[in-house]
């Protein structure tokens, strides 16, 4: 601070000296105040030349030296003034009063344009104010005496103010350098954080990948057996592994998606699709269960028959799945409904719509209402009862209700039932507006429900691409139940073999994202250039993934795949897949067959 004055103050320094031996010159008309003005020039420049070379050597220099010098060059300024001062005192009494202005503005301009640095105030301010107050003094006479006096209150009351301006400035700058320290300490906190959050986030999902591949050859294989020839016994018990490995898929599903929420990276989509058909889902699906255990599961909706609106589907339905499905978890006896509207002040489709699902289980304590939606918290049990789960569901709900901008609150009275309310903007879809189309996307669903499937035969071949054999045996024996012709390979090499170099082309890739040799990516990346380069139609091929992150669907379509199929899927997910890309068998024996089976 006090170096980067040094050019700006020597200059106005100097102007000043030409002023003032002009002036005084003009007065005394001696030798004296040429030879001071010649002084004064050369001091100024040696500072000058001092402060350039300091600067071109950057910090390639001792700061105690630097220090050193700059004070002894200021003593020699300030006491080029203070000679100054006593070339003009030896004149015309008439001029001591100038001449103390003079040296008083001297000093104060000094003080002010070295006050971050009170050792170089007292270096220069005392060689320029000093003489004169000693030459006044001396004098003895009432007029010397009362500038003398004046002088050495005015140097005491610079000096005292230089140290006090130091001081603040030292402050100052502790300040803003511990401030400057806290925000980068601030700033690498916070980028370790989002890194951690990020490699927790990389973490979860590759064991979510390393846990759907084993589970989805355990729930296939149970399925499979499950449509064998058993007993009662043996059946039963197989729906037991079936249904703990739902369970276990649904836990591993809510612990992804509150990964992706931490690290911010829920995105939601604003698209088209038909409410009604949705909430029918919605109910259709949780009604077996709230039957099994005897209660009545009710829809109350007050909407049009066709009620089209943009938004987000499959965050909506997975945020109903969770609410109806906790009133079934924890309603005994009694009913739930599921009631939906829009207010009728709002015809135009403005406001928000209201979803409410309530029941008469056993609701929640008032103690624990205020962290029910906080993560791995769940409200306090019956002594005699535990409760499933892992106690994300509803902070997975709230954030996506959030990232919807929606709201979902809860009223409840203990031991008579709760209500959840969702409120979510769902604006009426524009008349030209169509329903999203998902069949070429199917995400991995833990739910009951029943079968859906189309009963009639397909007919191509497919080559399914799988690295896992227990995984590979399952889908081979879904395809070929279906009529289809299947010819297995391990990895994209061989999947690029059978299909780039031999004649035989097939109806349909089912394509492992996930092999040795060469990924489901590249391969299917090597297959679209081979098609574009031969003028070849293109093959519809389907990723098979134990990933279930939405950029994983991005990348797959970016490689240039068709569809997205997340492991573990059920039958009906796959055979919807297939309906979408293959044509029906029209053998009436191959369909009979299929039936039977």
């Amino acid at each position: 601070m006090v170096l980067s004055m040094t050019i700006p103050a020597v200059m106005m320094s100097t102007a000043f000296a030409l002023v003032a031996s002009w002036f005084f010159y003009s007065r005394l008309t001696h030798p004296a105040v040429l030879g001071w003005l010649a002084l004064k020039i050369a001091i100024a420049g040696i500072r000058v030349l001092h402060r350039i070379w300091h600067t071109q050597r950057g910090h390639g220099f001792d700061h105690l030296a630097r220090q050193r010098q700059s004070g002894w060059l200021l003593f020699a300024d300030g006491l080029v003034w203070g000679l100054g001062g006593l070339v003009a005192l030896a004149g015309q009494d008439s001029l001591t009063l100038m001449a103390s202005i003079s040296l008083v503005g001297v000093a104060t301009m000094g003080a002010f344009a070295l006050q971050a640095h009170w050792p170089y105030v007292v270096a220069y301010c005392v060689p320029v104010l000093v003489p004169a107050i000693l030459v006044t003094l001396l004098e003895r006479d009432p007029f010397g005496l009362f500038v003398g006096m004046g002088l050495s209150t005015l140097t005491l009351c610079l000096l005292g103010a230089a140290r006090l301006a130091q001081n603040r400035i030292g402050e100052m700058l502790y300040l803003r350098f511990t401030n400057a320290q806290l925000a980068q300490e601030r700033t690498a906190a916070l980028n370790l954080a989002q890194q951690q959050i990020e490699e927790k986030s990389l973490f979860v999902a590759t064991m979510s990948h390393e846990l759907r591949t084993p589970l989805h050859g355990i729930l296939g294989l149970t399925r499979m057996l499950q449509s064998s020839s058993l007993a009662g016994q043996d059946r039963d018990n197989l729906a037991l592994v079936e249904r703990s490995g739902e369970h276990l898929l649904t836990v591993i599903n809510n612990i992804l998606d509150f990964s992706r929420i931490e690290a911010g990276h829920l995105e939601t989509e604003h698209k088209a699709f038909d409410l009604c058909t949705l909430l029918s889902d919605v109910v259709a699906l949780n009604a077996v269960t709230a039957q099994a255990k005897g209660l009545s599961l009710q829809a109350d909706i007050d909407l049009p028959a066709s009620c089209v609106v943009m938004g987000d589907a499959a965050r909506l339905r997975q945020i109903l799945l969770n609410l109806v499905g906790n009133a079934v978890k924890f309603t005994h006896q009694g009913w739930i409904r599921v009631s939906v509207s829009r207010p009728a002040a709002s015809a135009d489709g403005a406001a928000p719509l209201v979803f409410h699902i309530t029941d008469t289980g056993v609701g929640i304590a008032p103690q624990d209402m205020a962290h029910i939606f906080a993560p791995f918290k769940q409200a306090e049990a019956p002594a005699h009862q535990r409760l499933d789960g892992s106690g994300l569901g509803l902070t997975i709900a709230r954030a996506m209700a959030h990232a919807m901008n929606g709201e979902v609150s809860c009223t409840s009275v203990l031991g008579q039932g709760s209500t959840f309310e969702l409120t979510l903007p769902l604006p009426p879809a524009i008349a030209a507006a169509t329903p999203v189309a998902t069949a070429a996307i199917a995400q991995p669903s833990s739910e009951t429900r029943p079968s859906s499937v189309r009963t009639v035969p397909l007919q191509g071949r497919v080559i399914l691409a799988e690295d896992n054999d227990v995984n590979a045996m399952i889908v081979e024996a879904l395809l070929r139940r279906h009529g289809l012709e299947v010819e297995h390979q391990p990895d994209g090499n061989a999947v690029i073999q059978a299909v780039c170099n031999n004649g035989i082309r097939p109806d349909l890739i089912l394509m492992d994202c996930l092999m040795p040799m060469l990924d489901g990516f590249e391969a299917t990346r090597l297959i679209r250039t081979d098609e574009q380069t031969r003028g070849l139609p293109r093959i519809p091929i389907v990723a098979l993934t134990a990933s279930a992150l939405s950029e994983d669907s991005a990348r797959c379509m970016a490689a240039g795949m068709d569809g997205y199929l997340s492991k573990p899927f059920t039958e009906d997910q796959l055979v919807s897949m297939l309906n979408t890309f293959l044509p029906v068998s029209s053998s009436p024996t191959q369909a009979a067959a299929l039936n039977a089976a």
